[in-house]
């Protein structure tokens, strides 16, 4: 909190002086480029009443538009670089809300055709995600917590076994005659890296436990994202007229047109891949406090957010609940492992097919592609991302090749 406290002081006393400092030049260099503009424009009309027809310096309106719009370019990307840290402090939190109103607006929308003003569909919906939240928050995040710390303080306890379990499995190999070249060498490798996995695995927990708690630090993100998500819900009719008026007219109901395909598909991918993660999770958890794995809700919520990614996601998610169960009992390990194949035929089967309806349009190879690409450029965000993005890509090109072949 020492360092919050900090933070909010800098931010209040000594940032303020400074940004506005920087408006006011801004605002200065503004107004001179302006009237330096006007200036030449008028000079020029006034020389014109002195001078030949033929050498006359010829300034429409339309130029003196454009060379006002490029001035007017050159001065906002000037801004955006010169307060480019506000800008990065205040992105994030928008950026977020837009996304957060997006995936709420239709809920309102529905809630709004019912006789009831759009401002108390806000607040119906804010109360009710407001109570799940806290459900989250005071039932099912505290045991993920503890699971997650009692994992690190096991990891090494696992890592044994692991070992022990993998040195009976080369014993057997071992007395096997006329063993493969290939399999020398085996157990030394596994016991090298056995070390490694266990490292790795403390510091991403141990990270994932920071950042989450990170998260908490930065109060005023979190207080600033559902203000900004109420009033663009409040407001978002006013907001979606503001946009199309800056649309250019002659490409307005082309932009529409592909605006509104990428609405469609986004829309009905995102919502629907969350509600089948719960889904997934929720039947994970529930699997294993049958089965009697331990860490049943950190391997169902594992299972869940991974199911998000296309094709990998749902093998990524049930590793975690395989390992567990396989150094606990080698015969739980098979049942979690018939468990997550049940899971993921219904998912597939009934709960996505009713959700999230026919798919991205999107060829199995060109999504592995699009992961693999998101992977190297984002991490998992990119991987959550890039298929919706490359989706919309797509569209953005379909619609551009359609209309190059109509004229």
């Amino acid at each position: 909190m020492g360092n919050l406290g900090l933070y909010l002081q800098n931010f209040l006393e000594v940032k303020p002086a400074f940004y506005f400092f920087l408006l006011i030049v801004a605002g200065i260099n503004i107004l001179l480029l302006l009237l330096l503009g006007f200036s030449v424009y008028y000079l020029v009309n006034i020389g014109n009443h002195f001078i030949d027809q033929q050498k006359k310096i010829r300034i429409s309106k339309k130029h003196f538009y454009y060379f006002s719009l490029g001035l007017a370019g050159i001065l906002f990307f000037g801004l955006l670089y010169n307060f480019r840290s506000i800008i990065w402090q205040v992105l994030p939190p928008l950026g977020w809300s837009v996304l957060l109103a997006y995936l709420l607006n239709p809920i309102v929308n529905q809630i709004s055709k019912h006789n009831i003003s759009r401002i108390w569909a806000v607040i119906i919906v804010y109360s009710i995600l407001t109570a799940t939240i806290f459900f989250i928050l005071f039932t099912i995040t505290p045991k993920i917590s503890r699971e997650m710390g009692r994992l690190i303080d096991l990891l090494p306890i696992y890592s044994r076994q692991a070992g022990e379990l993998m040195n009976k499995i080369y014993s057997k190999v071992d007395q096997i005659e006329y063993l493969p070249p290939e399999f020398i060498g085996v157990e030394e490798a596994i016991t090298e890296n056995l070390t490694r996995i266990q490292v790795y695995l403390v510091n991403f927990f141990r990270n994932i436990t920071t950042r989450i708690f990170n998260i908490f630090t930065h109060l005023v993100t979190l207080v600033l994202i559902p203000v900004f998500t109420f009033y663009f819900l409040k407001d978002a009719s006013h907001f979606k007229k503001k946009i199309i008026l800056l649309l250019p007219k002659s490409g307005r109901t082309a932009i529409l047109d592909i605006a509104r395909d990428i609405d469609i598909l986004i829309s009905r991918f995102i919502r629907g891949q969350l509600i089948v993660a719960a889904a997934v999770g929720v039947l994970s958890i529930a699997a294993m406090l049958i089965i009697k794995v331990e860490f049943a809700f950190l391997i169902g919520f594992i299972a869940g957010l991974s199911n998000i990614i296309p094709y990998f996601g749902p093998i990524i998610g049930s590793i975690p609940g395989v390992i567990i169960a396989l150094l606990d009992e080698p015969s739980k390990a098979i049942w979690v492992i018939i468990a997550f194949t049940v899971i993921q035929q219904i998912e597939s089967a009934i709960i996505s097919p009713k959700i999230v309806g026919e798919s991205v349009g999107l060829h199995p190879i060109m999504v592995i592609l699009v992961l693999i690409v998101g992977n190297m450029l984002y991490g998992i965000l990119g991987m959550l991302f890039a298929v919706p993005v490359a989706a919309s890509i797509k569209i953005i090109f379909h619609h551009i090749i359609e209309r190059i072949v109509r004229y």
